[in-house]
C-alpha cells in the first residue's frame, strides 16, 4: 500500500510519500507528523518502530499520538524524544524505535531539531544537497536516562528539507550510507528541472522507495 499527501501548513509547503511493506497487510511501523502548532510554528517529524505488522503499528500510533500531544503543549524536540524514550523503556517487552523531529518557526525560518538514532535530514538548496549536522541521540527504548541534543539551522525560502526512514534508502546490496547519497543525487537532479512551487511534488515523485520489504516514509518540506 502506498499513499501521497501534499498540503500547506503555517506557511510551509509539505508533502509525504508513505508505503507499507508488501507483506504487512497495510499495517506499518513508520510514522510522520506535519502538525500546525500554537503561535504559527510547525512540527515536522518522521519515525520508525522496529518490526512490522500489528504490534509495530500499535506502538507507532501510541508514539505518534504522544509526540503530537507534547508538541502541542509546547515541548521542544529534545524533550519530546526523551519522553517517548521513557515511554518505550517502561514497556515490559523490548521495543525499539528511531525518530527525528523538528519545530520550524516561520517567523525567523529557524528549524530546531533533535534525533533519536535516526537517519540525517537532507537539505536541498541552490548550491546542492547536503546533510544537516546531526545532534547526538540514541534510539528510543534503550536507556531510560538517555538525553537528546538539539540543533538549530536557518532554512531559507526555497530550501527543501527531506526527512525519511530507512525503507527509502535501504537496499539489500548496498550500505545505507550509499542509499542516502543516492537519494541526495536523485533529489538534486529532480530539482534542477523543477519549477518554483513544484519542488515538493517533484522530490516525492522522483525519489525512489528503496526496499519493498520494509515500510518507507519520505517527508519533504519547503518554507513558502
Amino acid at each position: 500500500m502506498a499513499m501521497a499527501v501534499r498540503e500547506q501548513v503555517n506557511g510551509v509547503r509539505v508533502g509525504v510519500r508513505y508505503a507499507v511493506a508488501d507483506h504487512c497487510g497495510g499495517l506499518g511501523g513508520d510514522w510522520y507528523l506535519t502538525t500546525p502548532l500554537p503561535g504559527g510554528d510547525v512540527m515536522l517529524a518522521v519515525g520508525d518502530v522496529m518490526g512490522h505488522g500489528r504490534a509495530a503499528a500499535a506502538t507507532m500510533m501510541r508514539l505518534r499520538a504522544a509526540m503530537t500531544r507534547l508538541a502541542l503543549a509546547g515541548d521542544e524536540p529534545g524533550a519530546i524524544l526523551a519522553a517517548l524514550n521513557r515511554m518505550l523503556c517502561r514497556r515490559p517487552q523490548t521495543t525499539l524505535a528511531t525518530a527525528v523531529c523538528g519545530r520550524f518557526r516561520p517567523s525567523d525560518h529557524t528549524l530546531t531539531w533533535s534525533r533519536a538514532g535516526h537517519l540525517p535530514i537532507l537539505r536541498a538548496t541552490a548550491a546542492g544537497v547536503s546533510q544537516l549536522a546531526q545532534p547526538s541521540g540514541m534510539a528510543l527504548g534503550v536507556d531510560p536516562a538517555a538525553r537528546y541534543a538539539t540543533a538549530h539551522v536557518v532554512v531559507d525560502a526555497g530550501d527543501l528539507l527531506l526527512m525519511f526512514t530507512d525503507g527509502v534508502v535501504e537496499q539489500r546490496d548496498q550500505a545505507i550510507d550509499e542509499g542516502v547519497r543516492h537519494l541526495a543525487d536523485d533529489v538534486r537532479l529532480a530539482l534542477r528541472a523543477s519549477a518554483p512551487g513544484e519542488r515538493v511534488r517533484t522530490a516525492l515523485d522522483l525519489a525512489p522507495i528503496g526496499n519493498p520489504d520494509d515500510d518507507a516514509c519520505l517527508l519533504a518540506a519547503e518554507p513558502v
